[in-house]
This record gives C-alpha cells, structure tokens and sequence, in this order.
C-alpha cells in the first residue's frame, strides 16, 4: 500500500512564520507540534502528502530538504470534479474545509484525509468515458496528477474530443471548439464539464475556481449559451428564445409594436451576448424581455443576471409576479428587506438557487454586493430604466454614475477577457438620453449599445389640457372629471402634502381616495397601493412616486392636478392609464402656469452649486491634510463643509458632491465600509438599561453621563423608527452629532454596554402578528399552511408527476371552508422550491393548462418530512410565544396587526426552555428559517431589525494642490445637466399652452420632442428670444413680475451676480425694500444660491417680517424658509439663547468671538450670500459680525444698503462708516438709488437743499423726483413762544386734510401731549406707544396668549388647532382690551411669514424682538402721533414737523429732521420756533410768521413707566389686578388707585409722587388714570407678578 501523509499548517498573518502544525499518516499515526524538524522526521518513509489548498498555501511555507520531491496532492482542485453538485461535499466550503474547530491544524488533515478517500471513491463511481475524460484533459498538469497515479489510473490512444462530444452529445453546442479548449484551457474544460454534468439545476461554479481559472465563465458561456448559425440539437432545445418563452411564462409569441418584432429581437441579441439599448413603450413587456434571456442563462450556463433598478418598490413587485409564475430564481437585496429575508437572499445568490438578482445603484458600493457577484458567473448587467442616468444620475441618484466603474471592478477582479454584456431598458427616452446612455458606456467600458426602439405612440389615450388659474376652479374641475367616468383613476401632484390634502377632500365629499407618497408611512403606503391595484380603492392621488412599474391594467384616467417637471415624466405618468389596449383612457392636465413657477423654486433648492461642491472640497482637503485616504460618514463631511443636517437629503448631497469632484479627478470614492457595533438592546426599556450602567464599575462618572445619554438616544430612535415604519438603524455619526459627545466617546461607551450585556448580537427584529376577535390569527394561517404541506408531502412523489392545483386544492379543503386555495397552495410550492425540496418542471407540454404542474420531489421523502415537523413546531412555539409575551398589547390594540419586539436569541432560548418532550435540538438558523417560513406564509410580518451602524464612504484623494479650487469650468457639466432640466421644464409649459391651442400640434410637438435632435427641436419651435427664456429658471410671467417695472439702475443692482461686495446707497423713497426684496427673489430664483445659504440681517423685527411677507408674496411658500433675522436674533440663534433685553447688550460681541474661535455650528454661519439692511446703522459690534462671517466665509458676497443721510441712532454708536469702509476698504461696487417715487417734487427740491447742509455724505448725486407735480409746503415760523403744541393743535384742527397724517415730535412727552389734545379737540389721534421700558413678551394680553401652548409641552410645533383655540381663548378674554389690536396685528404678522409651520421658539423670538410701533395699522381717519426715531421706514400723505427749540448744531440732530421731511408724500407741515428756513427760497414754499404767546397746554396726558410706580405695592394685589386689562378706568383716592369696585391695585412712587405734586402746584388737577400696560415685572429670581403701568390725564385748572 502507498504510503500517504496529510497535513496542515497555521500560519501566523503577520509574520507570515508556521505557528502550528498537524498531521495524520493512512495507517493513523499523528503529529501535533510546532517543530519543522520534527514534522520532517514524521514524513520519513512517505511517498505521497495530501492536504487541502496546500499548493496555494501551505507548500509555500515548508522549507524541508525533499519536500519537493514528494508526490503533492491537493484535494481541493478535485473538490469540483467529483462533487459538482448541491449538496456540495459537507467537508468543504468553497477552498477551505468546513470548520469545527478553528485553528487545529490536527483536525483539518483529518478531514483532508476522509474528503481524500471520499473523492477516490467518487471518482470510482464515475461513468469510465467521464473518467477517461478527466485523466486525458488533467494527467499532465501538477496539482491533478499525483491523484491518478495513487489511484494507478491510466488510459492511452483515446481522442478526448471525441469521448467529450459522444459524452456530452445534446447538452452542450456541437458547434463548440473543444480542439481549442482541450489544447489551452483544459483545466477549464473540466470544471465546466463536471458542473454539465451534475445536472443539477442549481448546482454552480466554486468562488475559488471562478478567482483562479477565470476563464471557466467564458467556455461555459461558449458551451451552452451561445447559439451556433448551424442549430444544433442542443441550440434548438436550449438557446430558442420561443421554446424558452413559452417555457418559462407559457406565452406562444413575443409582443409586436406597429408589427415590429421589438420584444424578439432584444431577447435574441441578448442570446447572442449582444449589449443593447431598448426603448419600449410603458407597458411594452421590457421585464419579459431581459427575464427570458436571464432565466435561459441560469438555467445553461449556472451564470447570474444582475438587474439594476432605481426603486425598492419596483424590484419587489418583480420578483413576486415571477413567484405568481412560478419562477423562485430571483431575488431582490434592498432596503425593504427585513434581515431574515436579506440574509436568505444572499445565501440564495451565494449557493446558484437565484440566477436573477435585483439590485440599486447605491448597492454597488457595498462590499457584500461586490463578494456576492466575484463569486457567481455574471452573464449580464441589466439597467431598468435607465433614462435615469440623463434624469437622477448627476445629483439626484449620483451612484447611478458609478454603474460602468462597478462593473469595470467585477471584470478587472475576474480577470475577464471580453466585457460583461449590458443591456439597458427604458419606456421613455429622447435622443439627447439615448446618446447620454450610449456615450456613458461607449466612454466608460468601450461598450456599443445597440439600439432597438419603436415610434409607436399609445392610439387609446386622449390627451386633454384645462387651463385653470385658481385652487377651486381646479379642484372643481378634478371633481367633474372624476365623476364624469367610472374608472380606476391616478391623480397627480407635485408635493407630498397636496397628495395628503387632496385625498382627504375628496374622502370629504364622498370619493373613494387614497393618498402615496415618499414621506408616507411604509406600510400605510404599501396598503394604499396595495387597495388601489386590487380595485378596492378607485382613486389614488399620488406624487411622481407612484410611477415606475406600476401596472394596473384597467386605469382609465390620469389627471395631473399640476403638470409634471418634464415632457418625460408627463408621457410615463400619463401612461400609466390605458395599460390595456382594448380600453380608451383619459389624460388630462389642470394647468396653472404657476405650478411651474414651483417646479422652478424646487428645482433651485435641490440643485447642487458650485459653492457647495467648493465647500465639501474644502472639507475634504482638510480632512486629509495628513493621509490621503479617509473614511467618513456624509453627516460628518457635511459638519466639516458647514452643512445644516435641516439641509434636504443631506446624505444624497454629499455623495452627489463628491461624485462631481470624483468626475474632475480630484478624489477617488471606493466602497461604503459599514461597521455594525451591534443589532440588539438587551434591556428590556431604558430604565434597566441606565441602572445597570450606573451599577457597573466598567463606566467611571463621565461615561456614566455619556452611556446614559447614548442609550436613551438608541431606545428613541428604535422605538421612533419603528412608529413610522423605518428601518430601525441608530447611526453613530447621528448619535455623536446629536449628542455632542466625541465620536470616539461615543464608540467606547458602544463598547462598554456590550462589554455590560446591554448591547449585543442577538438580532432584534419587530414584526406585525395578526389578531382575530378572540384567537391568535397568525397560528390559524400557519395551521392552515401545515395542513397544505402535509398533504402535499402525502401525495408528491420522488419519481414526479403531473398535478392538477384545483385537484390538489379540493383534497386539502375537504370540500370544507376557504381557508385554502390554490394560491396558497403555490406559496407552499414556491416556498419549498426555494428551500430545494422541489423539481419543478415548466410549461413543456402545451396539452396542460396553468393550472397543471409538473412537481417531483428532490430529497428523500423521509428526510423532508423531519424537516417539515421541527419547522412546524418551531413556528408554531414562536407564535404562541410572542402572543403571550404581548397579549396584553395585541389584545388593547385597535388595529388588526401589531407590532411587537422580540429577537432570535430569545426565541431560541425561550424554547430550549420550554418543558416539552418531544422537543428537538435547535440552532439560530432554525428559528430564522421558521421566521422566513412565517413571514412567507404572512402569519406574521416582519418589519426590521435594529443595527448601530458607524457607515463610513472611502474617499482618496488625488488632487495634492491645496491651493486649487472646484472651478466654474469643473462645474460644467454638471452646471449643463441643470440647465436641462430648466429647459424641460419650460418644455412641458409649452406643450400644455399648445394642447390647449390644438390638438394635432401639441401631439405632434411631443414626438418632435423624442424623435428630433436637441438642436433641431429648438429650432422648429423657439425662436432665438424663447430660446433664451428657456435658460431662465423662472417663468416669462415670474421674469416680468420680478424685472419688468424695474428702474434702469435698480435692474443694474439685481442683475449684478459677479460682484463680491455691493453697496447700495439708498436714497428716501427709492423703493430700496422692493430692490432688495427683488434681489433676494433673483438670488433664489436666478442665481441658485440656496435658501440654507442666504442670511439677510436687519437692525428691527419689523422690517425682518416686511421683507419676509413681501419675499412671500412675490415667490410663494418658498421665501418662508429664508433667514431673515435681526443682527441681535442671529447671534441669540448662534449661542443657542432665547433673547431678552438683559443679554442683549453683548450678545453681537460675544457672537463675533465665538465665530473667530470657531466655537459655533458651523452650519449656522456657512452662507454663500449676506444682505444687510439699513447698513448705516450698524456699530462697531455688527460690523466686527459682519467681518467675522466674511473671515469665515472667503467666498461669501456681500449687499450693503442703507442711506448714510439717515443714520440716526448715534447714541447707540451706529455710524455710517462701517457702510463706507465696505466701498474703500473691501472694494464694494457702489450703487446710488436716487429716484425717489414716494414725495412730490418740491418736497424732494426741499429735502434736497435741506440735506446739503450734512458733510462728508456718501452719495454724489442728488435726489430726483419721479412724481412732477408739487405738494404744499408751510413754514411756521413762532417769533414769540416757546409752546408750540398749542397753536400747532389749533392749526391741524383747522387744516383739511385728505389721506394719512402724522406729526412728528422730538420727544415723547411732546408726542402724548398733541396726542391728548387732539382727542380733546374731538379728532381721531393714536398716540404710536413705545414698550423701550419692557419687552412686549411681559405684555399680559401677550403672555395669556403664548400660554396656551403650554399644554403641549412635548412638541415644539404648534398644532393648527391648539393655535386657533388660543386665538379664541384670547379674545374671549382680552377683547375688550385697548391693547387687543396690537396683539391681533402681531399674530397676522406671524402667521403671514411662517406659512410652512408654526414653532413656540419662533414665537417666542418674534414676540421678543417686536415693538408697539412694529404694529401700525395707517388709515386716513387717524392722526397718528410719534416720534421722529419711530416714524424711520414709514410714509405718510400729510407730515406735521413739532420743532419746538429744535437743535440743528450737529449732523446727527440734522440727518434726524432730513428723516423726518422726507416721511411727507404730499404735503409737509413746519411748525418751529428756530429761524432755520429764513434763507431757503422756493416758490412752492409757504413761509408764515407767527408773533403770539402762548402758554402751557391746559391738559397733560403722562405715560408712566416701572419708575413711576411703587412696585413693591403689586406683590399682593395680584388677585384684584388679575381682574383688569389694559383700557380699564381706575379710581384715585389719597394717593392710591382702586378699581371700580373699591380694590387698592396702584401707588405711585415717591419720585413721581413728587413729580405730581410739583404739577399741581401749577394748577395742575389729575382727571383721569387708566390701566395703560399690565406687564409682568420679575420681583425677585424666580418670581414674576404682573404690574400696572397707568395713564395719566391732569387738566389746568383755570
């Protein structure tokens, strides 16, 4: 007997040194050491050595004198020829024994040893022509032939073509060059030869063999996939597409359009290895068309077709209507996978019983993806859609770009010869597409895509556009159509949140609706479409989402309730109606040519800038200042960029940015490197989980803290996710960001709760289990399933047979009941052909219906039946378990499915426990396939998993220049893809106003649209103007809003966008808010900068809210998320505070630092533009911000407008400098608005000489007038008095005046006393009130408002109804108050600029920075009575200037009268005592002189503030004054005042006392006192009481 010694080695991984060695001899002697020496003595007198793998591995590491000598046979190149078929030998696992014990070197030559004898002994048993063949083809290459001579097996003078071609006649093509293959690829030849003949359908090349004869895939395709011309008997049998066709789906013929056999000729290129290019109409059969070929592949050549689909959705619903035909062979690996489902997928592709794999673009990334598809033959990549490349490839879906790359890798790493085939599918597609799609893979893979397209257009649709200018003509209309038609019908929107309104109105009024969506819940959606495509719901109003694969045959209209974003989307949207040929179907569009002004707005929010992809190359320049290869999460390159995480599909963003700096060359982006820390929580809620971090010692106190935090972050998110149907994966990048805890803190603290048991891998799942009245639903479906197995396994045989379902169904049921039917009876079929207990023949023989099946059994019939039992009793504890556990859940719950937690461990666990005595042994894999059996069956549903996951992008960078920047030249191609998308939009505008015009032309506009070139299409229907309309992303009707009444200069300003500083020095009048609001429209609309990017800063909340309700009127909903702040609220927002008076003295400096040290979010000062309104009022602090953010920001422009003329808040330190300095030191261009539309002529001459006075002005030029005529002007000059609030009453009362009026006072007091006597003379006056002394948040009418919303204390948003009750409750309370208006125009206010949602912090805010003044309500009946400070920013027709000993010595006092003259639209009135106009001569000028006395005013009106009032007195009067509101009447007795009922509420101070006394003593009697203000006054720390602030009327007496 030969002497034959096996052995293995372990080898140290890094060194690369034999840490181990083991060996056993045939006659069962062993060796287990470490020492070669030795291990050499042990081989002495050894002929032949053995092990497995030991040629690729271990030889390599034996350094013994004769070693080589020896004869080597190595068991694993036999491994594939002797055991070729599933079940594989259960020794080996693709090039590595199975291993029971790791890192015994002993054990595994043991089993290299039986796996040895084991293949002599097949090898004995194999046909003599099957052995012959395998000796003539392996004999002469070194790792086969030591095999044979052991086995002293030999054959001469044989032909082993010929043998090869008798043995294999008809399996495989006669036509083959097996000369060529014998002589060069003989290896090749014979794995391919083995795995032939296996026979065995699912039986596949090894891993290890597709890496090492990479040409196994090649002669496999040559041998049993590649039709010969000559059609041999195994072509006509296996390679006819017709036999095929009818075999796999039972169809007699391919699908023809306008008599052109396009289905036909793309399946036969496909057969032929051809890569195409097919255009087929929506409903055209372009799945079949790949299917046929995919399924003809695996079937022949054991290869895997891969499909590339855009939608989770779409992939799913294809693999289930293969089931319903009775095709398991594909699978789908997706996000809507739960992970029992996911990993049976994969172990599908891995063991060949899938020869179909769905897949997204974005899974290419992933190295489970990349694993799965080295270790299958590929014989096709197929793209579904694939116009999705031109439409989403760029920023949308940017991975759909890495599709050649991917595909590149597959072939370099199997070391390919000849490219994969790529076939490519789309119902809709223009020229411009099709040469996208052909040129991405001509450039990429040097792959010509054949063509195969049809101009056949859909003959039963009619196509109808209503041109409908408002929301309720439109939803008539909708209402109309639908009733106009019994027919399932697709409504369409353009947003989420109309699809949810629409399909609750039309609930409301009577129709069947349901809404669908991306932001839907999963499942709610899923049941939406689900209800629809069954006919239990007859309308669906859905956005672009509900598209792609639908296939609802009987749709018989589809109203797009707002056009689509392209002519595209409108034809694959629009034809999903009429999908069945023999019915007429209705198209029609609601047109409103605003609803392309939003497609616009959308399309400028989502795009991606240049600036933003600068900003991500910013970022990753400096995360790889020390390494050139790094691995992030996006979240965390978005930090490093200054991205908001309130940004939309901010992920997306930062693939889609690094795949532009990807496409110049800047950096390289490999695969996603995903790290699971763990897929279960232990603790059964956060409680537990807390006390045992707090009870453990692994946690000092800190970690304690960060642990806590962390594990209270993983419950919310599980449970959250959960809730609405999300995969339930706690990101630790997310939980870092959210926490503010380090990340590598955070991965520590991970690690601790593992360390603790609070973690783990024990696989938490949820899952849905049914409910019945009053029994567990889901055990009567598995029982109703059991019963279908078991009488399926009574009567199928091992032989096979032919089975009639319906006969099949009648003996299960008994005759009794519904519970079965036949297609349950397939979900069993299916289900163990899945699990390969199953031959399954296809549609063969055309004498049987579909009804018929042909079914024989593949193992033995007592081994399934073991099977069948464990897995029923498993499945059948798990269920009763779960109930129980959540009985009391499941039976409170409303709904018929509920969702409860559980994991894998825990089933296993819990049933090991159980007391049963029949009980078998069980592993993990057990109870996941009894899982996968439940969730098959739909006993149960599983919904998810729960993972911590730390997924990092690779990105390596290539470009090493710090100094270079993304460019707008790098940016072209990308910058060109959205102006296509620009254009497409105005495109499909043109075609609705043309099918509103005429039918034929619009039909005929839309085949132009796909048949002719880009150019030529432009060309036949735009003129060269309207062609330039089409690169503007706005409307013709926006662009005339925006720039059509527009000035000279005032376009010269918004159509600046080169400019990086602007100064726009404003004149009165000038109609600056309009440039500026028009200017941030242009920079949102036409100049892509974003609404995250912009910053807007103000000096007051009311102009802030001005800009914004203009901003919204003139672009929509849009302008809502726009930042426009004061400077103060900024820098509140930016140090995360809630702003009050006290802080805000410092805050602008405190702000200023943090920016410099980098101590804010970096996200909250990253802007591409900064606008600044009323730059002259900005000091030393807003500046140095203004400065701070430039530093930061190097790109940032910068619009600075103001009017230095009207800087005049001096005693805060605002100097028009600052506004300067932006032209003489930053190099601003400088703009000058001197047209003043708001004053008359002379008015403005006036203001004019008047304003020459002021030195060093900013602007050159003078005001000019737009208006031509004049107003009046009177000077009244009093030579005699030093009261001129007398005689100034006196002639307002006597002047007719006609519009709005106001007089303007230096001081509040003067203004409380004209406002006085006004009234008194019987005029309407309102006195404009100031609050300088409180914040209107202490207003009591306010603070009742605001806490109503207390009540909801969990949520930060203000639900509509709590808002309109609080509105309610408010004038229910306060109605009657003299402070309710203000409090009224205050909430119109807010609700005018938060549109899109009301926030309590956003209130708070608005309240906080708002003024009295803020709320002005003009009308012409009123004389309103202010302050020269307060009128700034208003216009009146009629001014009344109160100049009493008006100082005019300084600029500042000078620049405060020009502001106020210059309020006067009309007519402007000058009451002074000071000569100042003595000298200015114009004739439009009425100058009077004045010579009276006049004494002091016989009434005084006092407006008392905190220091006027003994606050100490209010501490207990709470009770009386709860009772009052402002405008209340009080009583004044002995120094105190009382209610009306007698109750003591006021006392004056004793400074005012004094004041008051001092008065009287003039003659002065106090007549009135009212309830002016209740604030709240905080008294002490924690304490606030509400205080009166009166009014005081005192009259003279006479």
């Amino acid at each position: 007997m030969k002497s034959i010694t096996f052995f293995d080695l372990e080898i140290d991984p890094y060194n690369h040194r034999i840490v181990d060695i083991g060996s056993i001899k045939s006659n069962g002697e062993t060796f287990h050491a470490t020492s070669i020496g030795d291990f050499s003595d042990f081989l002495a007198k050894t002929e032949y050595i053995c092990g497995h793998n030991i040629f690729k591995h271990d030889l390599k590491y034996i350094k013994i004198p004769g070693v080589n000598k020896l004869n080597k046979i190595d068991t694993l190149y036999f491994s594939p020829l002797l055991f070729p078929a599933q079940p594989y030998h259960n020794l080996v696992k693709d090039d590595k024994l199975d291993p029971e014990n790791y890192n015994n070197p002993l054990n595994d030559s043991i089993k290299a040893k039986n796996l040895f004898y084991d293949e002599i002994n097949a090898f004995k048993q194999l046909d003599e022509e099957l052995k012959q063949i395998y000796y003539l083809l392996l004999n002469g290459i070194e790792e086969f032939s030591a095999f044979f001579q052991y086995i002293d097996y030999s054959v001469e003078f044989l032909n082993v073509v010929t043998l090869i071609r008798r043995q294999f006649n008809g399996e495989v093509c006669d036509e083959a060059d097996f000369e060529y293959f014998v002589y060069q690829y003989p290896v090749e030849l014979a794995y391919c030869l083995a795995l032939i003949h296996a026979r065995s359908r699912y039986s596949i090349t090894p891993r290890w063999v597709l890496k090492n004869y990479p040409v196994v895939e090649n002669i496999m395709h040559l041998l049993r996939g590649n039709p010969c011309l000559a059609g041999c008997p195994y072509c006509r049998r296996s390679l006819d597409i017709h036999v095929a066709l009818k075999r796999y789906f039972n169809f007699d013929s391919y699908r023809k359009f306008a008599n052109e056999a396009l289905q036909e000729n793309a399946v036969k290129a496909a057969v032929a290895d051809k890569s195409i290019l097919a255009i087929f109409p929506t409903g055209g059969g372009k799945s079949l068309t790949f299917q046929v070929p995919a399924l003809m592949a695996g079937e022949n050549m054991k290869a895997l077709t891969v499909v590339i689909s855009p939608l989770q959705s779409l992939m799913k619903d294809q693999v289930d209507n293969l089931e319903k035909s009775g095709i398991t062979d594909a699978v789908t690996i997706n996000g809507l996978l739960d992970p029992i489902e996911r990993a049976k997928s994969i172990e599908r592709v891995e063991n060949g019983s899938a020869c179909l794999l769905y897949i997204s673009p974005e899974s290419l990334r992933s190295k489970t993806i990349e694993r799965l598809l080295l270790g299958r033959g590929i014989t096709r990549f197929v793209i579904d859609e694939a116009h999705c490349f031109s439409v989403w490839g760029q920023d949308f879906r940017p991975d759909y770009m890495y599709i050649a790359d991917f595909i590149k890798l597959i072939q370099e790493k199997k070391q390919l010869e000849e490219p994969i085939p790529i076939s490519c599918f789309t119902a809709t597609a223009k020229q411009k597409v099709i040469e996208d799609i052909r040129g991405y893979f001509k450039d990429r893979l040097a792959v010509e895509l054949e063509l195969f397209a049809t101009n056949t257009s859909r003959t039963n649709l009619h196509y109808v556009v209503y041109n409908k200018g408002s929301e309720e003509e439109k939803y008539d209309m909708l209402r109309d159509l639908i009733e106009s038609k019994d027919c399932p019908v697709i409504v369409y929107t353009s947003r989420t949140h109309r699809a949810t309104m629409l399909a609750e109105q039309l609930r409301e009024d009577g129709f069947d609706a349901r809404a669908y969506h991306g932001k839907m819940d999963v499942k709610q959606k899923k049941e939406n479409q689900d209800a629809f495509m069954a006919g239990d719901v007859r309308i669906i109003v859905a956005t672009s989402a509900f598209g792609m694969g639908v296939d609802k045959k009987d749709v018989g209209m589809v109203i797009h309730y707002e056009i689509s974003d392209s002519l595209e989307n409108y034809v694959q949207e629009a034809g999903r109606a009429g999908r069945d040929e023999n019915i007429k179907a209705d198209c029609y569009v609601l047109f409103d040519e605003r609803d392309l002004d939003k497609h616009f707005t959308l399309l400028n929010q989502t795009r991606l800038n240049q600036k933003e992809i600068q900003q991500i190359w910013k970022a990753i320049k400096n995360l790889t200042k020390f390494r050139s290869k790094i691995s992030n999460s996006a979240l965390e390159i978005a930090r490093k960029a200054g991205w908001d995480d309130g940004l939309n599909e901010i992920e997306t963003r930062v693939k889609s940015a690094i795949a532009a700096l990807e496409e110049v060359g800047y950096v390289k982006r490999g695969q996603n490197m995903p790290r699971v820390f763990a897929d279960s929580i232990l603790a059964r809620n956060a409680e537990e989980a807390i006390t045992k971090i707090r009870n453990s010692s692994r946690f000092d106190e800190k970690q304690k803290e960060y642990a806590t935090r962390i594990i209270k972050k993983l419950f919310s998110t599980r449970s959250r996710r959960h809730a609405n149907g999300e995969i339930a994966e706690s990101r630790v990048d997310y939980i870092f960001d959210h926490l503010g805890i380090a990340r590598e803190d955070v991965i520590h603290m991970i690690n601790l709760m593992r360390e603790e048991r609070i973690l783990a891998d024990a696989k938490d799942l949820t899952a849905f289990i049914k409910k019945g009245e009053k029994c567990n639903r889901s055990l009567s479906i598995l029982e109703t399933y059991c019963k279908i197995e078991n009488y399926l396994l009574s009567v199928l045989e091992e032989e096979g047979n032919t089975y009639n379902l319906k006969e099949l169904n009648e003996g299960i049921a008994g005759g009794q009941g519904k519970s079965v039917t036949p297609d349950k009876i397939k979900t069993v079929i299916n289900f163990w052909d899945i699990q390969k207990w199953l031959n399954r023949k296809r549609y063969d023989n055309s004498n049987y219906s579909k009804n018929h099946i042909v079914l024989a059994l593949k193992q033995p019939k007592k081994k399934i039946e073991e099977w069948l039992e464990k897995r029923q009793q498993l499945s059948k504890f798990i269920l009763e378990y779960i109930y129980e556990k959540n009985k009391k859940i499941i039976l409170e719950s409303p709904n018929n499915e509920v969702l409860i937690e559980f994991s894998v461990l825990e089933l296993k666990e819990a049933y090991e426990k159980q007391q049963s005595l029949f009980k078998t042994k069980v592993e993990l894999t057990d109870v996941e396939n009894a899982l996968f059996y439940l969730s098959r069956v739909e006993a149960i549903k599983i919904e998810g998993g729960f993972l911590v996951i730390y997924n990092k992008l690779t990105i390596e960078r290539l470009e090493e220049n710090n100094s270079k920047q993304y460019t707008v030249s790098d940016y072209g191609k990308l910058d060109q893809f959205y102006k296509n998308k620009t254009e497409q939009i105005h495109i499909v505008g043109e075609y609705a106003k043309k099918m509103i015009s005429g039918y034929k032309e619009a039909l005929q506009f839309v085949d132009d649209y796909f048949r002719l070139n880009h150019t030529s299409f432009l060309t036949k229907y735009f003129s060269s103007s309207r062609q330039k309309e089409l690169t503007r992303n706005i409307t013709p009707t926006k662009f005339q809003q925006l720039f059509g009444e527009l000035s000279t200069e005032q376009l010269k300003i918004i159509k600046d966008n080169k400019s990086k500083y602007i100064v726009v020095a404003a004149g009165p009048g000038s109609g600056k808010t309009r440039v500026l609001v028009h200017k941030l429209a242009s920079l949102l609309l036409m100049e892509d900068v974003k609404h995250e990017q912009l910053l807007m800063l103000t000096f007051s909340r009311a102009a802030a809210t001005e800009f914004k309700k203009r901003l919204i009127k003139l672009i929509g909903n849009a302008a809502s998320f726009v930042e426009i702040k004061t400077f103060h609220s900024f820098c509140f927002d930016l140090l995360g505070f809630v702003g009050d008076l006290e802080k805000s003295k410092n805050i602008v400096r405190v702000a200023t630092e943090k920016i410099k040290s980098r101590e804010v979010e970096l996200c909250k000062i990253t802007k591409t533009v900064l606008v600044i309104d009323e730059a002259q009022d900005m000091n030393s602090d807003e500046f140095a911000l203004v400065e701070a953010l430039m530093d930061f920001n190097e790109e940032m422009r910068v619009i600075a407008v103001g009017d230095d003329d009207q800087n005049i808040y001096g005693f805060r330190d605002a100097d028009s400098k600052y506004l300067k300095e932006l032209i003489t030191r930053k190099g601003a261009t400088k703009y000058e608005l001197i047209e003043n539309y708001r004053s008359k002529n002379n008015l403005v001459l006036f203001s004019n000489e008047f304003v020459g006075r002021i030195r060093d002005r900013l602007k050159k030029e003078s005001i000019v007038a737009v208006q031509p005529d004049n107003g009046e002007i009177r000077i009244t000059y009093y030579t005699n008095t030093d009261n001129l609030t007398v005689p100034m009453v006196e002639v307002i009362h006597n002047t007719e005046l006609a519009g709005t009026t106001c007089v303007l006072t230096k001081k509040n007091e003067d203004a409380a006393q004209i406002a006085g006597l006004l009234l008194r003379k019987g005029l309407r006056a309102k006195l404009v009130q100031s609050n300088d002394r409180f914040n209107l948040y202490d207003l009591q009418e306010i603070r009742y408002f605001v806490e109503q919303f207390y009540s909801e204390f969990h949520t930060p948003k203000i639900s509509d109804d709590k808002w309109k009750y609080a509105k309610l409750e408010l004038q229910k309370k306060y109605g009657k108050s003299s402070m309710i208006e203000i409090v009224n125009r205050l909430i119109k206010d807010f609700e005018e600029t938060n549109k899109s949602g009301r926030y309590k912090s956003d209130l708070d805010l608005f309240i906080r920075e708002s003024k009295f003044e803020d709320f002005l309500e003009q009308d012409s009946e009123t004389i309103f009575v202010s302050t020269m400070h307060k009128a700034k920013g208003r216009e009146f027709d009629n001014i009344f200037l109160h100049l009493e000993n008006f100082s005019l010595t300084s600029d500042e006092e000078k620049r405060l009268l020009y502001v106020a003259m210059t309020r006067a639209k009309r007519n402007l009135y000058i009451h002074s005592n000071k000569p100042y106009w003595n000298h200015v001569d114009m004739k439009t000028i009425q100058k009077t002189e004045n010579c009276n006395a006049y004494g002091v005013p016989d009434e005084l009106c006092l407006h008392l503030g905190h220091k006027d009032v003994w606050l100490d007195f209010f501490r207990d009067k709470q009770r009386y004054i709860d009772g009052l509101m402002s405008g209340n009447e009080l009583v004044f007795e002995r120094e105190t005042c009382f209610t009306v009922q007698k109750k003591p509420v006021l006392k004056f101070s004793m400074n005012f006392g004094e004041k008051l006394r001092a008065l009287q003593q003039k003659g002065y009697m106090l007549k009135t006192v009212k309830v002016n203000f209740i604030v709240y006054w905080r008294c002490d720390e924690n304490k606030e009481i509400k205080i009166i602030l009166p009014e005081l009327v005192l009259r003279k007496l006479l």
